[in-house]
């Protein structure tokens, strides 16, 4: 729980957390939303139609958690029922498999108000235990360009207005996959994006997790890029060079993953004939300075 730390709540904030098969993680997800220093108004559970006691454990355990069970329909719908119960001013998505940093929501909510914005997202590391927090934390501007070159972070990691989150009517199931990414992209016409650039979330691989079929990912996202393509901010030329690097990146991670067949179909769709002459802008200007990036992380790491 909470500790001997003074509790604080000037917005109310409305927690969704869509949760599909995820006894086995849910109690934990759920704790580190009581254990925040700054309280939450709510706390609503989406059960997306589990196989297992998702749904029961939540009610045995949390009393005070409203839970939710409705057909199974994939993460958008489930996060879209919650965004229409909640009553709180402010809406955090938790995903059932995160957790938590204690302070996350007295950090963004602090960001939000001192910058005027309508969403702060954060960065989030994998497993192990948070770092302490530095003073000052470090924030990033995050513009559409930004979003549209990389989805930069993690559904668990927001807090957003609920008058922005209904403006744009929730997040689309034609694109889940890629629903997130098109969520911020949306929101970044509306608002200025600010990240915390420190992890407040943890984030845990669970084999069964809806963004660990890469495949589905990648295939989700072109519906994502052609819904973006007719109303982007962006040149019709630098869209196409955006959208040549994605193919480029799924390119690289499914010969890493040894998956011919997939990584020859990613290139096939860099080169196919619309993107072909932004092939060389996409390989100077992202693909290789992201494979430097990483080359430069690993060895640091070794």
């Amino acid at each position: 729980m909470t500790g001997p730390r003074e509790r604080t709540a000037l917005v109310s904030i409305s927690v969704v957390i869509p949760a599909y098969n995820a006894a086995d993680t849910i109690s934990d997800a759920i704790a580190s939303v009581l254990d925040q220093s700054y309280a939450v108004h709510e706390i609503i559970v989406v059960d997306d139609g589990s196989s297992d006691d998702t749904a029961a454990l939540v009610r045995g355990r949390f009393p005070n958690v409203r839970v939710e069970t409705v057909a199974n329909g994939g993460p958008s719908r489930a996060r879209n029922h919650g965004l229409r119960l909640a009553t709180g001013e402010w809406i955090a998505f938790l995903d059932a498999d995160d957790r938590w940093h204690p302070d996350k929501l007295q950090v963004q909510m602090a960001v939000a108000a001192k910058e005027d914005v309508q969403l702060v997202a954060a960065d989030w590391v994998r497993g192990g235990k948070f770092p302490s927090l530095p003073d000052p934390i470090p924030t990033t501007r995050l513009q559409y360009k930004d979003l549209l070159t990389m989805n930069q972070f993690q559904t668990s990691t927001v807090v957003m207005s609920k008058r922005l989150a209904d403006s744009l009517c929730g997040f689309d199931p034609a694109v889940d996959g890629a629903e997130d990414w098109d969520f911020w992209l949306r929101s970044s016409r509306q608002t200025t994006i600010i990240k915390v650039d420190w992890p407040l979330v943890q984030y845990r691989d669970v084999p069964t997790g809806y963004s660990k079929d890469v495949w589905r990912v990648y295939a989700t996202m072109q519906p994502m890029l052609d819904k973006h393509r007719d109303t982007s901010q962006l040149s019709s030329a630098e869209f196409a060079t955006l959208e040549a690097w994605h193919h480029l990146r799924f390119w690289v991670a499914f010969l890493l993953a040894h998956e011919p067949n997939h990584a020859r179909k990613a290139w096939q769709n860099a080169a196919n004939p619309h993107l072909r002459l932004y092939l060389p802008s996409a390989f100077i200007r992202y693909l290789i300075p992201f494979l430097s990036r990483r080359f430069r992380r690993r060895s640091k790491a070794q």
